[in-house]
């Protein structure tokens, strides 16, 4: 027995080759959830004794009922799903197990409302390492009361984040934990080694949580609950080598992987909407969309933020033939948006991308996203400060640190309070300790970090940030191209082999240039967010109390914040960075938690 909850697509794309839509924050299309996200996943196993009366509440989440073979087994777990939720059913009479797909995986050889009893099958048969297979972000839930288990598959570097906890000896899961604490289901003590890691590098990259009791589920991993024992078996273990070839021949095999891969996930999703940015990326995704699927099925759309990109975007758009949908930024970009900051899954603010103002144009419409084609096929940020991995002579960890501070140590020195930068950093230094050691067993660190940190825990925001509008495809992101990038020598694939792939396969675009490539005829100063103004007013009376913001050097952060009200362009990042920590120590105090900074 299958089922599918799911979020109803909307119309199509104008007809208009081009069409410029006024850009603010009042006159974009508003989804009728405004900023919460309402395509979640929770749920807990019962336990002897449950009734009804006492069931467990999630906000704005109701609970799934599904119908069930005679003679099945009861369930051990009860799910709870939000109105916007992309969660595909199936009761095994085979397997006797209750299986949950969420998100929108495909398979090249299975349609995509069979992938639940797939998955149901692969785990009977333990063949795990067929979960590679699956293309796109997914988390498997199965409930197998047969043999007591509990099953959660995550998806190969774990994109799509799930969370799970035992308070009083019951396993509790779900997909943000910030719902978990509300339910009661997390006593909402903080983890100071994710906050450290998150001031500084601007994401958490722990297995932890914002609260201390709640944890990640591993990623590319089957993890089983049975008899009050979790284990976790990775079915995605990557072996580093050191393969040259040349240039046309990784662009030919390039191709092939995301061609096949795009055709395949376009097979099963349409009409499409793009994000466009004009980038080697989105470029490459447009032209592989448009040898599978008519123009009208692709909503091509553009916000310009800047002009090089807005230029060249229109450029590709315009040879290509393809309507494109421009959103100009009047003024500056943060204003664009209702609210600059939002929750991830793990608990933290971070703020919105550009992707989620043309979600909320079309929600429901499943998104290309370029996602991990940078750095498998350019292969950016490979090196730190012009070196290689194993250039770095003494602590890789240290080397790991400096690459990814969110800001400059000298600019740390300025905003924290000595004692606490130099806590900030002995904690957060755990996580890229970590990364060495199994950056090491598989044989590239650097390359491990970009894989199992920086890209599933900050550059998926991209699209993470908009699941509550619109699901996201991302070709780049599957087993075959992230395990060719794994076994190619550092320097072997670069900006040349995108080239030659628009050189060999779409000729027509090949002579438009990369942003970078273009000098800007003249300088144009980005004006000051709005926003910077009202986070300094809000800012200063909480700056002024010793209890708040208590890790700050209140007498350089205050004069900042005064030069922030008066709208200085200088201290904008400053601001910025104030207010995201306001965000957080706000919503931890509303919320009636135990919270204290100088804990870290």
């Amino acid at each position: 027995m299958i089922g599918s909850i799911t979020s109803t697509p909307s119309t199509g794309p104008t007809s208009s080759s081009t069409t410029t839509i006024s850009c603010s924050s009042s006159g974009m299309r508003q989804h009728q959830i405004g900023n919460e996200t309402m395509n979640q996943v929770f749920g807990y196993q019962c336990l002897p004794g449950d009734s009804p009366a006492g069931e467990i509440v999630f906000a704005k989440a109701q609970p799934i009922a599904l119908s069930c073979f005679e003679g099945a087994p009861p369930p051990q777990l009860r799910l709870f799903t939000q109105a916007h939720t992309t969660l595909h059913t199936t009761v095994s009479q085979e397997h006797g197990t209750y299986v949950y797909v969420w998100g929108i995986p495909v398979h090249p050889q299975i349609e995509s409302s069979a992938i639940p009893s797939w998955c149901s099958r692969v785990i009977a048969e333990q063949r795990y390492e067929r979960f590679r297979e699956l293309l796109g972000p997914f988390v498997v839930v199965m409930d197998d009361p047969k043999t007591q288990r509990v099953i959660f598959v995550t998806d190969i570097l774990g994109i799509r984040p799930f969370f799970w906890g035992q308070p009083q000896g019951r396993l509790v899961f779900g997909s943000a934990v910030w719902p978990l604490q509300q339910a009661g289901l997390s006593q909402g003590e903080c983890n100071y080694d994710a906050l450290s890691a998150w001031i500084a590098y601007g994401y958490n990259c722990t297995d932890g949580t914002l609260f201390s009791d709640l944890h990640r589920f591993p990623p590319g991993s089957v993890t089983m609950f049975q008899g009050g024992r979790c284990t976790a078996i990775p079915y995605a273990r990557f072996a580093a080598q050191d393969r040259s070839g040349t240039i046309d021949r990784l662009a030919d095999d390039i191709q092939e992987m995301v061609s096949a891969a795009t055709q395949t996930i376009l097979s099963r999703h349409t009409p499409v909407s793009i994000a466009f940015s004009g980038g080697y990326d989105s470029r490459y995704l447009l032209a592989l969309a448009l040898s599978s699927l008519p123009k009208d099925a692709i909503i091509c759309a553009t916000v310009e933020g800047d002009r090089k990109e807005a230029r060249i975007a229109r450029q590709v758009a315009e040879t290509l033939d393809i309507p494109l949908q421009r959103y100009p930024v009047p003024g500056a970009v943060w204003d664009l948006y209702e609210e600059v900051y939002h929750f991830t899954p793990d608990g933290f603010p971070i703020t919105k991308f550009f992707p989620y103002l043309i979600a909320r144009q079309f929600p429901g419409v499943p998104m290309l996203n370029g996602f991990f084609g940078d750095a498998l096929i350019r292969a950016s940020r490979d090196q730190f400060q012009g070196k290689y991995e194993t250039e770095w002579e003494g602590d890789w960890a240290d080397t790991l640190q400096r690459k990814y501070l969110v800001v400059k140590p000298e600019v740390m020195q300025i905003w924290f309070r000595p004692e606490m930068i130099k806590r900030i950093m002995k904690r957060s230094h755990r996580p890229m300790e970590e990364a060495v050691q199994r950056g090491k067993a598989v044989g590239k660190v650097f390359l491990w970090t970009k894989f199992y940190y920086s890209h599933p825990r900050k550059v998926a925001n991209n699209f993470l940030q908009h699941l509550d509008l619109s699901e996201a495809l991302l070709p780049f992101y599957q087993w075959a191209l992230l395990s060719y990038r794994m076994a190619h020598a550092y320097g072997t694939l670069s900006r040349e082999v995108y080239t030659r792939i628009f050189h060999r396969y779409f000729s027509t675009i090949a002579h438009i240039p990369h942003s970078s490539d273009v000098s800007p005829s003249r300088r144009h100063p980005s004006p000051v967010a709005r926003c910077i103004k009202t986070w300094s007013r809000q800012l200063l009376p909480v700056m002024c109390q010793k209890q708040s913001l208590s890790l700050l050097d209140k007498k350089r952060a205050i004069p900042l914040t005064v030069a922030g009200m008066a709208g200085s362009q200088r201290v904008e990042g400053s601001i910025r960075h104030f207010y995201r920590l306001y965000v957080l120590e706000k919503r931890l105090r509303d919320a009636g938690l135990d919270f204290a900074w100088e804990e870290i």
